[in-house]
């Protein structure tokens, strides 16, 4: 997975906003699903063992990722998303492509 830590992203192809936003929006979707965010969540967190997110906790979850950010993530994607972090970056990555296609 590429690193992109404190890099600016594109929000939904318009507002640019910073990773610790990015992960305060990310806390706030996965709480909408849990009920809850356990205390001492980080970026290292694992969404499984961490926040006790089970395979449809994760599609839900990523499913309103994908319509926040209007990015698609393959089933290969999805499936090596094992932390916070992963989704991070991931959102970061396909925002990326998303703001270079438009450019081109």
């Amino acid at each position: 997975m590429l690193d992109y830590r404190n890099r600016v992203v594109w929000h939904g192809g318009m507002n640019m906003i910073n990773r610790a936003a990015l992960l305060k929006e990310l806390l706030a979707i996965i709480e909408d699903d849990l009920g809850t965010v356990p205390a001492g969540i980080t970026e290292a967190s694992n969404l499984r063992e961490s926040l006790g997110m089970d395979s449809v906790d994760m599609i839900t979850v990523i499913s309103r990722v994908e319509q926040n950010y209007r990015i698609r993530m393959s089933h290969e994607e999805l499936a090596k998303l094992e932390t916070v972090s992963d989704i991070l970056d991931m959102i970061t990555f396909k925002s990326s492509e998303n703001a270079t296609a438009k450019a081109a």
